[in-house]
């Protein structure tokens, strides 16, 4: 048994969905990233770029951090020796000899600086990572929002959740650690360099054995990236499926569908969970491997000194105190490598996501009609898939004041023509006018303050009555939102309220009834004026009280503003001067309701069914 749709990939490239209601479909989009190393580098340059001056400061910082650690070693080392042998100066250090006394004091002011740049250092670390965060999840989501309908509608459930948190979560990462990788790459450098001015050979042939145990571990890189793409798409798996799981939930309980439900998320999550831990297993063997190998890659050129003879205390033990400090550093650099690796595939789906969202602006233009009405249909046609047309040569003309009337049966394409008129989608062929002017070039904002949609599930968000009215839209004040609540029948209700308008509704507006909801819906429709307003089932899944309410809000409505209902009840379309039936995504007859009667086929048999004489 398959549930939430099998298993699905996230998509970076453009798609297109269904419409709402029964007429849903979606085009068949790209479900794979092209990952490769050299991309995910591409991808991380461009994130950085814009913060050149704080990396170049993280980088000025580390070191000259690293260079006086390097220092505090070679004199403590000196320091050592010069007291073991009783001497009263310390050195050659760098080919200095210094008095103890100032040895000592140079050795404590190099501690202290060290420890001043370090603590900056790591301030313009969280820094970087902490604006890098935003500006993603200021990106992805801007982007999301600003792409076409289509596209949105499109989306998985859950996807975009987990895009903004688990995703830039592993980018915030990713920075983090590069960060880390900077620090230590030039704190290695400082101390190779530290190391060949106390002694060129030695300092050489261990940098030799650290380069040849780096290219050893290049295969286990290559792996922990593999692994890091399975995990990623695991994690959107498990996070789609659980978003489903969260919509399921009443069917679950009434179909006694638990069982299958559980073993569908213990699948994904041993899915996740296998991946993941494969991917923990690499990046936590690497710095094991990495540090045995350069411990014996220092035991080497201790053995390559004594077979040459040679026998400078003192210098051996300046060089590997400064070459082990140097493994500290190495093996940071490993860590940060292996951990880049299994970051790079989250930085990269971002981006192809963000593009694919860019690919698919949402229409707009600048020009402000006269009006919203006259709004015309030419031969309007719109395909979802080449395979797949919701509708074909739909033409038709809204007078000022007009009430039409939608029918038709499931899947003909009624909610698909909604959301053309809203402007949520472009027609495939034909033309939309909104008072002479296309509507592709019509402004989109002055266009969403003039039109309005019910649709047939009211949805409400965590808020106030009077914030879910509002509906994040500025200049409405108290009086605005009485007037609504008036017209869509709801305000007796609100008053009935504890603090009224100021109400809280709790999650999603769980306290309100089904009828409630709608009327709220209507008034949230209502509040900002609207010239046309668009109903896609407003009535379909109400009782009959509620029905009535809402058939009398649509009374009062006809004639002042243009209405466009679409309905399987009959009964709610009373009002409509015409009626407009569509099947099989053509449009079979528009008229009058009188005339309906003996032209259509399918208006006489709604009207049967409906028990309407």
């Amino acid at each position: 048994m398959t549930l939430f749709g099998g298993r699905r990939q996230a998509s970076g490239g453009r798609r297109a969905g269904g419409a709402g209601g029964s007429d849903k479909g979606s085009d068949k989009g790209s479900d794979t990233v092209a990952y490769s190393k050299r991309g995910g580098w591409t991808v991380m340059g461009r994130l950085l770029t814009p913060h050149k001056g704080r990396i170049a400061l993280l980088s000025l910082a580390s070191f000259a951090s690293a260079l006086l650690e390097a220092l505090f070693i070679v004199l403590l080392t000196g320091i050592g020796m010069a007291l073991v042998g009783g001497k009263d100066v310390v050195g050659p250090a760098y080919g200095q000899y210094l008095p103890m006394d100032t040895a000592l004091a140079v050795a404590c002011g190099s501690l202290v600086l060290r420890v001043i740049l370090s603590l900056i250092a790591v301030h313009l670390s969280a820094a970087l990572t902490a604006v890098v965060s935003t500006e993603q999840r200021q990106r992805l989501s801007h982007a999301f929002l600003h792409t076409s309908w289509s596209v949105q509608q499109a989306e998985p459930a859950g996807r975009l959740q987990e895009l903004l948190t688990s995703f830039v979560s592993r980018i915030t990462q990713a920075v983090s650690v590069l960060a880390t990788a900077i620090t230590a790459s030039l704190s290695l450098v400082a101390f190779l360099a530290a190391g060949v001015a106390v002694d060129p050979l030695s300092t050489a042939a261990v940098l030799f054995a650290l380069g040849l145990v780096g290219s050893v571990l290049s295969p286990m890189r290559r792996a922990i990236r593999r692994r890091s793409t399975r995990n990623a798409r695991a994690g959107l798996d498990f996070a789609n499926a659980v978003s489903e799981l969260g919509a399921l939930g009443l069917e679950m309980q009434t179909y006694g569908a638990q069982g299958a439900f559980t073993d569908r998320i213990d699948e994904l999550t041993a899915e996740s969970t296998l991946t993941q831990r494969r991917t923990q297993v690499l990046q936590g063997a690497q710095p094991q491997i990495y540090t045995s190998l350069a411990y014996g890659a220092v035991l080497a050129g201790l053995a390559a000194l004594s077979l040459v003879g040679f026998r400078d205390l003192a210098v051996i033990g300046a060089v590997m105190l400064l070459m082990l400090r140097s493994l500290s550093y190495g093996q940071q650099l490993s860590n940060a490598s292996a951990s880049i690796a299994g970051f790079l595939p989250f930085l990269e789906w971002v981006d192809e996501v963000v593009k694919g969202y860019a690919e698919s602006p949402a229409p707009g233009g600048s020009v402000r009609p006269d009006g919203v009405v006259p709004f015309e249909a030419t031969d309007v046609a719109y395909a979802y898939t080449p395979e797949r047309t919701a509708l074909a040569g739909v033409t038709f003309r809204l007078e000022p004041g007009e009430a039409l009337g939608v029918i038709g049966p499931s899947g003909a394409g009624k909610s698909t023509l909604a959301q053309l008129l809203l402007g949520l989608r472009a027609p495939t062929n034909g033309t939309l006018r909104a008072a002479g002017v296309p509507l592709e070039d019509v402004d989109r904002g002055w266009w969403s303050e003039r039109v309005a949609f019910v649709a047939q599930d009211a949805r409400l968000f965590t808020g106030t009555v009077a914030e879910n009215i509002r509906f994040f839209r500025d200049g409405i004040d108290a009086e605005d939102l009485r007037t609504a609540a008036r017209q869509a029948n709801i305000l007796d209700d609100i008053e009935a309220l504890p603090q009224g308008f100021d109400t809280h509704l709790g999650e999603r507006g769980n306290q309100l009834s089904g009828g409630q909801r709608q009327r709220l819906s209507i008034a949230r429709a209502l509040v900002g004026r609207p010239e046309l307003l668009i109903l896609d089932e407003p009535t379909s899944a109400l009782d009959g009280i509620s029905e009535a309410l809402i058939r009398t809000t649509l009374s009062q409505l006809h004639g002042r503003l243009t209405v466009v209902i679409i309905a399987h009840r009959m009964s709610t379309l009373d009002i409509c001067d015409r009626i407009m039936v569509i099947e099989g995504g053509r449009m079979t007859a528009l008229d009058a309701p009188g005339a309906l009667r003996s032209d259509s086929e399918f208006y006489r048999n709604a009207l049967a069914v409906a028990g309407i004489a």
